[in-house]
């Protein structure tokens, strides 16, 4: 698989989302990276 390929991918993904799921996923990716790093401190 390439990288190109992969982040169009993502991007039309992304661009079929309406904005509240977008927000959801941010506010998910957010969480998990808080959750990382509070457990690498």
């Amino acid at each position: 698989m390439d990288d190109i390929d992969t982040k169009k991918l993502l991007k039309a993904f992304i661009g079929d989302m309406d904005p509240f799921k977008k927000k959801l996923i941010k506010v998910f990716i957010a969480i998990v990276l808080i959750m990382l790093i509070y457990k690498y401190i």
